[in-house]
């Protein structure tokens, strides 16, 4: 589903939030990014997230908690209130007000979306589902853009609780629901890979993981479950690429450093190439070096080592081309200067 985190991967889903959301969408977007679909380890970020802004949100509640005395009849002040003590953890007492909040106003939308983010956030799904189902009966056929962003929101976390439970087929609908509501919705484009990943489709897996990549290039979520598509197909070099840039994004979780692990290290792929390059196969030395550069692409010796591997299959364009990008980075390499030249001289 976000992160990523980078650390909390709090990305804009759609057009601007209107005050109904003022706390939820912004800080638990990106927390409930849990689904059931392998990277359950980003949860952590909700305890955390909600850490960080204990003090700030504790100030928010006594706040509105005063506005509320003197205002009891405001339903947009009580949904108001209910996110901030979401926020804070306290959830019961934010079912409290935001179902006093629908006894004044029975359509309130944000207050059932603020609801069914409280319902997940207990893994409560059923109650989560029934509160996002009741936005997308109340918004049929509106063209107000809060009521538009709360029906993408909908969707979202409808797919969101699908993956959480497993129901992959389910997911694709939501998550494909939420992007024809707004087409830039990164969130539900790795959704919907995330979804498509546990049935096991792998190209339409890609594919939307990919489009998620398109609009956050950093998204270490994204990057580690199109590695582990990768990985799926016994892609090693391009799991290697992308569970690396997830390590790189996310440097303070575990999960891709771990899935970096069960691949190899870089000196264990560097000495497989040399060991098939010195035995004329090529191919596989090529394949093992690749990985050993997606996994440590800063060593400069890979890069020559990857140059060698062309030249001895003839490829001495390429090799040529590998020899120079990697002088750019390392221009006093004496090995990648020499090979450079002499092929240049060629």
């Amino acid at each position: 589903m976000t992160t990523t985190n980078e650390t909390t991967m709090s990305r804009s889903v759609g057009p601007r939030r209107s005050d109904v959301f003022l706390i939820a969408a912004a800080a638990l977007l990106a927390l409930l990014v849990i689904g059931a679909a392998g990277y359950l380890g980003y949860s952590v970020l909700q305890t955390r997230a909600l850490e960080r802004s204990a003090t700030p949100t504790a100030r928010a509640v006594e706040e509105l908690y005063r506005i509320v005395n003197d205002n009891p009849n405001d339903a947009q002040v009580r949904v108001r209130l209910g996110e901030a003590l979401a926020a804070d953890g306290r959830f019961r007492e934010a079912v409290r007000e935001l179902e006093t909040a629908l006894t004044i106003d029975a359509d309130h939308t944000g207050a059932y979306l603020v609801l069914g983010i409280v319902g997940m956030l207990q893994d409560q799904h059923d109650a989560a589902e029934t509160n996002f189902l009741k936005i997308i009966e109340l918004t049929e056929g509106t063209q107000f853009e809060q009521t538009k962003v709360h029906r993408e929101l909908a969707f979202y976390y409808l797919g969101e609780s699908a993956l959480d439970t497993g129901r992959y087929e389910d997911a694709v609908g939501f998550f494909k629901a939420a992007i024809r509501v707004n087409r830039a919705n990164a969130d539900a484009y790795f959704g919907l890979g995330v979804a498509f990943k546990g049935l096991e489709e792998w190209e339409a897996a890609q594919d939307n993981l990919e489009i998620a990549l398109v609009f956050d290039p950093k998204f270490a979520q994204a990057h580690y479950e199109m590695g582990q598509v990768y990985r799926a197909q016994n892609d090693t070099i391009n799991a290697a690429v992308h569970f690396a840039k997830a390590a790189e994004y996310d440097p303070g979780n575990d999960l891709p450093l771990e899935a970096l692990a069960a691949i190899g290290s870089a000196e264990e792929w560097e000495e497989r190439s040399r060991a098939a390059l010195a035995e004329g196969d090529t191919g596989t030395a090529l394949d093992s070096v690749l990985v050993a550069r997606a996994l440590r692409d800063d060593n400069p010796e890979y890069a020559l080592l990857h140059g060698e591997v062309l030249e001895a299959m003839g490829e001495s364009s390429v090799a040529l081309d590998v020899y120079r990008q990697a002088l750019e980075v390392n221009p006093d390499h004496a090995g990648l200067t020499a090979a450079a030249g002499r092929l240049g001289d060629e």
